[in-house]
């Protein structure tokens, strides 16, 4: 009986072993399950649910002082197949053929093509191919490629300034490349969830994070710049000059207002034009001015309490030998001439009698303390800081060649800055090309008016301004005389530096221009490259082009019009050296209506922008090119300053 028990005692201690085994087997493969594999199997859920897809934030948009849209992106769409696997072909031919009206046999040659990628349709705006997109899920083998692409409403307006981006959307140059980091959107990943339907979508998904770019405002009127845009063009055209360029600016606060180089380029196609019509002229050249620097001299002259109306100098009859080796000529013959008058009638002869009683020492510091050497510090890389040589490096004639505006190497913009400090006081400004910038209608920089330093004192403000308008009106800039409208200014033409020598053939005319004189607004810069001979003078070239621009500025009155037969905007100041820059009389002005929205339909976009830019509505276009065939705000509806409105163009 023992043996019995042992025998089945034995067997059931096997089996037990064998239960307990199995038993732990299961345990393990469920732990292996639950545990081991479950990172492996919600990663293959995950898979089969959820897929990730990188995004970009949108380019921020550039726009001018008044928020018009100088720089934005839209989006466009391609369209391709892959032709060595299965697609609709028939299906794919008759949906695209009757979207764009285009024969069938366009796309039946592009699909017969033995390529694994096959573009159909490229850079279609949204508008164009919403039908397409929204049968794109019922269309086998059917591919679709949004993408970004930057739009220039105003085409070649301002292009230096605000640049252009390559077709990867980076800044290449002007403000999109100086700030190209601000105006990128981010990058990020975001997870897509599958649906009933057995699409992806990111409904559930919220992002936390802002990926848009930032939106950049100018200090550019779009208006001015069309402006000096325009007759810096038609200036070339009529001198035949190798280029051209100029600067508007704010004197009270350093605000450029507009700022062009001719010749310019279009940023919607940049790639067809030279890398000489990038050129920003007005920061990036430096170039010896000629008589608009005297200046220097008549305020030096102030400073130490010079006679200049009484104290005379013998200008010799317009030929003086400085020395033995340099000699100065005058454009015209003078005998003698007080301070007042040399500079008026630009004698350099008499510049040299009166800079030969003065300090090199005090010429040189009022060069520095104009700015002129130095960066102005616009976000520009291409900005030059033109040629002021230290002292030490002066020889005997530099004072007298600098002060008539030669041996000295100067901007445009620099000059604008000189000229404003004349118009407000006396203060040097930082000069500004960024109003501000703001993150989703959030401002987070705004531009400061920031004075430098005092170059000299208010006091001799006005009595500049009033000789800078008698240059006007009875010396050398005679052909800007307005018949009511006081302006100020200075020619200057200057011969070109050339394979070291001056040029008899070579000429820079310029002309700096302070406008209205009484409360000056308006600081005007032109320069003139090497205009055809008999038109290189100043007064016969880059003071006609100031003219154009005054008279347009004057026209172009955007919050008034003028009550019938009121003509002038200013009252002509009769006395000759007692101009009051709070002095003048402000004319009756009778205010617009509420502005309604203009008719736009049939008008290119660029004319359409222009119509409603002056009724104070932003275009959001549907469409590059075209005429405008549907608006989104009906004509005549009264609107408010900055309303949105939508434009359709159809070729």
């Amino acid at each position: 009986m023992r043996k019995f028990f042992q025998f089945y005692s034995n067997r059931i201690n096997i089996l037990s072993i064998v239960i307990v085994s199995i038993s732990f087997i299961i345990i393990l493969s469920f732990f292996q399950i639950q545990i081991l594999d479950y990172q492996e199997i919600k990663n293959k859920v995950n898979k089969i649910a959820f897929k990730s897809q990188k995004i970009k934030g949108n380019r921020g948009a550039i726009l001018d002082r008044n928020n018009k849209q100088l720089s934005l992106t839209i989006n466009k769409y391609d369209f391709w197949v892959n032709t060595n696997k299965s697609f609709d072909k028939t299906k794919i031919i008759d949906i695209f053929s009757k979207n764009f009206n285009k024969p069938d046999s366009i796309y039946i040659k592009l699909l017969n093509k033995k390529s694994n990628y096959v573009k159909i349709e490229k850079n279609i705006l949204f508008t164009d191919c919403k039908k397409i997109i929204d049968n794109l899920q019922t269309i086998n083998g059917l591919n679709i490629e949004k993408k970004n692409k930057r739009f220039y409403p105003y085409n070649n307006l301002a292009c230096q300034t605000i640049g252009y981006v390559d077709l990867e959307g980076s800044g290449k140059s002007g403000i999109e490349k100086s700030l190209n980091t601000i105006l990128s959107g981010d990058t990020t990943m975001i997870k897509l969830k599958k649906g009933a339907k057995g699409k992806f979508h990111k409904g559930y998904h919220h992002l936390e994070m802002d990926i848009d770019g930032k939106d950049i405002t100018l200090t550019i009127d779009i208006e001015i710049q069309n402006i000096l845009q325009e007759e810096l063009k038609n200036a070339v055209n009529m001198t035949h000059a190798e280029s051209a360029n100029g600067i508007i600016i704010d004197p009270s606060t350093g605000d450029i207002l507009a700022i062009a180089s001719i010749p310019d380029f279009n940023p919607n196609n940049y790639y067809n034009y030279n890398l000489n019509s990038y050129k920003n002229r007005t920061i990036s050249d430096s170039y010896e001015p000629g008589s608009t620097l005297k200046i220097i001299p008549l305020i030096s002259s102030m400073k130490y309490n010079y006679d200049i109306e009484n104290k005379k100098y013998f200008c010799e009859n317009g030929s003086y030998n400085l020395t033995h080796i340099n000699k100065l000529n005058d454009h015209e013959a003078h005998d003698s001439l007080s301070i007042k008058d040399i500079f008026i009638h630009s004698s350099n002869i008499g510049i040299s009698k009166i800079v030969n009683e003065m300090n090199r020492k005090d010429i040189y510091q009022l060069c520095l303390n104009f700015g002129f050497g130095t960066k102005t510090g616009l976000p520009f890389k291409s900005e030059s800081g033109g040629k002021l040589r230290s002292l030490p490096n002066w020889s005997k004639t530099s004072k007298t060649y600098i002060s008539i505006g030669q041996e000295i190497g100067v901007t445009n913009v620099q000059l604008a800055l000189a000229y404003s400090a004349i118009a407000n006081g006396g203060f040097l400004l930082k000069p500004h090309i960024i109003k501000s910038i703001n993150n989703n209608h959030k401002n987070i920089y705004s531009r400061k008016v920031t004075p430098i330093r005092q170059v000299f004192n208010s006091s001799l403000s006005d009595t500049i301004l009033n000789i800078l308008k008698d240059v006007v009106d009875n010396g050398t800039a005679k052909n800007l005389n307005l018949n009511g409208y006081n302006v100020g200014g200075k020619t200057g033409t200057a011969q070109k530096f050339i394979n070291r020598e001056y040029s008899s053939q070579k000429f820079i005319s310029s002309f700096a221009s302070i406008f209205p004189i009484d409360s000056p607004e308006f600081v005007i810069i032109i320069s003139i490259d090497s205009p055809i001979y008999g038109k290189h003078w100043s007064n016969e070239s880059a003071v006609p082009v100031s003219k154009n621009i005054i008279n347009r500025l004057i026209i172009m009155d955007k919050e008034y019009n003028p009550m019938k037969n009121q003509k002038l905007l200013l009252q002509k100041n009769n006395s000759k050296h007692n101009i009051k820059r709070d002095s003048i009389t402000v004319p009756i002005f009778e205010k617009k209506n509420s502005p309604t929205m203009p008719d736009l339909i049939g008008k290119t976009l660029r004319n359409a922008l222009y119509t409603a830019n002056l009724s104070g509505v932003r275009l959001e276009p549907l469409g590059l090119s075209g005429k405008i065939v549907w608006q989104s705000i009906k004509p005549g509806k009264k609107i408010e300053k900055n309303s949105n409105c939508k434009v359709k163009l159809s070729l």
